[in-house]
């Protein structure tokens, strides 16, 4: 028994060809490969008897007639010179490269190029796959490459037993169009009908084509029970657009339509979503709209504008919209100009927000951009670099005033680079003027209308690279020793009168350390005398030059106290920063280990730290467990991965677990099967829109694809995607 449940732990991590089924190969499939040369028109036969006259030829006795790539096997044939003609009877297989038909008797008119069958079965190669069935009556037409059937089944399932069929009165099959047609068709699963439709069409390979696409079925505790049923309309090869009707139990019946188009100069899609009566909401309407179109003028020139826009502050909540946020509280709404020329890079730009979030209030939405102007252009020449950065923008917010603000950057330095190390001065000028009315601060109104600021800012970079050669376990590497100096000097400024428009702190990380401004944005300039010191080490292999590991470690040394904040002014006289590592080993080609840390010696704690161990075996087979920490805001655990359990199926999970609330704050659990004709994916969540918020929202939902017929939803292939990157949907579920 442990031995069994060893091998079978070790069977996971096999290459799956090596002990995997395979689709079973139905009976016809051999002949559509006997091949042939298309351009030999002659007929080449063999029979055991043959008689006849001028006009006709009988032959019997395990006959075989090629023509080019086509093969007839029959035991009796005719053959009738003047309608140029290839009549079978008592049982007759016909094979080619893209089909092949096994029917009680046939015919095939060679001069039309046209198969005919009567109670055949059939066998069709696609770029979609194949497919089989039977049916009363089999026309093939080669010339016009489109098939014909009468009381016809059809499937993408093994011929003896398929879990799916289609039977129809009639079908028409155009490979050229990439489209089939029945008509007076019923849907079976297994034995059972499921659905009966006096029309159907569906595609053949992955050409776009007007016609339903599958529908997607969920169930959530926010919407209850729902269903999407999608049209696809394909307007023109560059324009094409989606309907779906989407009834949801707890909310109502909801419209969705999506326009896309594509062309040499301009691209983009419009879409929206109404619901006229939302029963879980007071019986409002509900809706969104959103746009984006971009537009090339010409090689210099080019616009974009993005707009969205939803019914009320919790649209996004209820409905998982789908719209682009901006750190997840608001919608970001823009036109913009763009221009890039030899003279530089301009930019004109109005940019709105929308709060969708009761998380935040009013007055922390961002200030709209009501224009902005930005202008950049870099000289570079035998090292020396000049870089001017201008912007001239007004804000404005509703009850919190307008301004202007003016701004412009100049830098000049130099760098010198060789294979040991490197050396860049570096100095700038900023310079910034703004002209506030009736901006707020702290619930005062600013009396002073104008306010101008100008700063110098002078750095030192710098670096060393030394080698040696290493043998670590018998392997041998290149180990690296590189040193940095990061020196930095700009002098104090009083900015406590200048409202914040643009500027926060920004998330540390490795970078940090050498960034000219420890603030983001224009509205603060960080006063600073200091020196960041550096260290980093790398072990390459020798054999390939592949980069095994490497380790940093850094940190800043302050000359003097700052007082620049962002609300006023403060005396921040710690002499040193944090003490920042970061690392990465390759344990094999499978294993991966990163790490981040953020330490304060002087309080001796960690203040942040990232921390991800990832395995990946094959685009199939992978998982991860990270541990993210910020002192003040969170300390979440995060546990996930995808696993091929054999070649029909995959089970996906994601935990991320708030160890500082001692509670799951998301989980998602999937499972998929596939096979030659089929899938189905199901996946559950359970998250919290909020980390502090006490209830849980629960969905599920359910996907099916019959191979042949359509495409699959995207309701898990999305969930999936957001939970785990490394996520690959299946070879069928293409989107147009």
């Amino acid at each position: 028994m442990r031995c069994r449940l060893l091998l079978a732990i070790a069977a996971l991590w096999l290459p799956f060809p090596l002990w995997g089924a395979e689709c079973a190969v139905d009976p016809l499939a051999r002949y559509t490969r006997l091949g042939g040369d298309s351009d030999d028109l002659r007929l080449h036969l063999r029979a055991d008897t043959s008689q006849g006259t001028f006009d006709r030829s009988d032959f019997a006795g395990s006959v075989a007639i090629r023509r080019g790539d086509k093969h007839l096997f029959a035991p009796e044939v005719s053959y009738l010179r003047s309608e140029n003609l290839l009549e079978a009877r008592a049982g007759v297989t016909m094979g080619m490269a893209d089909a092949a038909i096994r029917g009680e008797g046939g015919s095939y008119r060679i001069s039309e190029d046209i198969v005919r069958f009567t109670d055949g079965d059939y066998y069709l190669v696609g770029k979609a796959g194949a497919v089989n069935g039977s049916a009363d009556k089999l026309t093939f037409n080669r010339k016009t490459r489109i098939d014909t059937f009468e009381n016809v089944s059809y499937t993408t399932c093994e011929r003896a037993d398929p879990l799916w069929r289609i039977e129809a009165r009639t079908m028409r099959l155009d490979h050229n169009a990439g489209r089939g047609v029945a008509s007076d068709m019923t849907f079976r699963i297994g034995e059972t009908p499921v659905f009966w439709l006096p029309y159907f069409r569906f595609p053949l390979n992955d050409q776009r084509a007007s016609g339903f696409l599958v529908p997607t079925v969920a169930s959530s505790s926010n919407r209850g029970l729902e269903l999407s049923v999608p049209y696809y309309w394909n307007i023109a090869p560059n324009q094409d657009a989606t309907f779906t009707f989407h009834p949801m139990v707890r909310r109502g019946l909801m419209f969705e339509g999506q326009y896309r188009y594509l062309d040499e100069r301009q691209n983009g899609w419009i879409e929206g979503a109404w619901l006229p009566s939302d029963r879980a909401y007071r019986d409002d309407a509900r809706w969104r709209v959103g746009l984006e179109h971009g537009y090339r003028f010409n090689r210099h020139w080019r616009g974009r504008i993005d707009y969205q826009e939803v019914s009320d502050i919790d649209y996004l909540d209820d409905m998982n919209g789908g719209l682009s946020l901006y750190e997840d509280w608001y919608l970001d709404r823009h036109a913009a100009l763009y221009g890039n020329d030899d003279w530089g890079e301009v930019a004109f730009k109005v940019q709105d927000y929308e709060r969708v979030s009761r998380n935040v209030g009013e007055k922390d939405r961002p200030y709209s951009r009501l224009p902005q102007l930005t202008y950049r252009k870099t000289w570079r020449a035998d090292g020396v670099t000049f870089a001017l950065d201008g912007e001239a923008v007004r804000f404005a917010k509703h009850a919190f005033g307008t301004a202007g603000r003016y701004h412009a950057n100049s830098a000049l330095g130099y760098r010198r680079s060789s294979a040991f190390g490197f050396i860049e001065p570096k100095v700038s000028l900023d310079l910034t003027h703004y002209d506030l009315y009736d901006v707020q601060l702290k619930n005062d109104i600013f009396r002073s209308s104008h306010d101008t600021r100008m700063l110098p800012t002078l750095s030192l970079d710098s670096g060393l690279v030394f080698e040696r050669g290493i043998s670590l376990s018998g392997t041998s590497y290149t180990q690296t020793l590189e040193p940095r100096l990061f020196y930095l000097y700009t002098p104090y400024r009083d900015q406590s009168t200048i409202p914040l428009f643009d500027t926060s702190s920004p998330s540390k990380s490795w970078n940090w350390l050498f960034s000219r401004n420890r603030f983001t944005g224009k509205d603060r300039i960080g006063d600073t005398n200091q020196l960041t010191t550096a260290l980093t080490s790398r072990f390459y292999r020798t054999s390939d030059g592949q980069e095994k590991g490497r380790i940093s470690f850094g940190q800043i040394q302050y000359f003097r106290k700052r007082k620049v904040g962002l609300h006023g002014n403060v005396r921040d006289a710690t002499s040193h920063s944090v003490l920042v590592s970061e690392g990465e080993y390759k344990i094999d080609r499978h294993w991966r280990l990163y790490g981040l840390s953020f330490w304060d010696s002087n309080k001796r704690r960690n203040e942040r730290d990232i921390v991800d161990l990832n395995y990946h075996l094959d685009a199939d087979r992978y998982f991860g467990i990270g541990h993210r920490y910020t002192r003040k805001d969170y300390d979440q655990l995060s546990i996930g991965g995808g696993w091929r359990i054999d070649p029909d199926w995959r089970i996906f999970a994601r935990h991320d677990y708030s160890l500082r609330r001692h509670r799951a704050l998301n989980t998602v659990l999937g499972i998929e099967y596939s096979d030659c004709c089929w899938a189905w994916r199901l996946v559950g969540r359970r998250y919290r829109n909020d980390p502090g918020a006490e209830k849980t929202d629960n969905a599920v939902y359910l996907e099916f694809i019959f191979k042949g017929l359509g495409n699959i939803g995207n309701s898990t292939r999305k969930v999936l995607s957001d939970a785990l990157p490394r996520f690959r949907p299946l070879a069928e579920e293409k989107t147009f």
